[in-house]
């Protein structure tokens, strides 16, 4: 398990058992738009990125949210 399913879990309140790449706003309805924006604020401050707002609306899903955190040159 990667520190990014960690944090995911931890903002989602769910079990880190339960959380993969493929969970997002289509498979969890853990991942309200408050949890949205409360898990883009956390990645923020645990990775030291700033995500663009267009970043961040593309974010629905762990897989993308760390695919975009490479291409800011963060290894999660």
């Amino acid at each position: 398990m990667t520190g990014l399913i960690s944090l995911v879990a931890d903002v989602l309140r769910l079990p880190a058992a339960e959380v993969d790449w493929d969970t997002g706003t289509a498979t969890s309805s853990a991942w309200t738009s408050l949890r949205h924006v409360e898990l883009v604020m956390r990645v923020e401050q645990e990775y030291g990125v700033k995500l663009t707002a267009r970043e961040a609306r593309t974010c629905r899903s762990v897989r993308v949210l760390r695919d975009v955190l490479a291409e800011k040159g963060v290894a999660v």
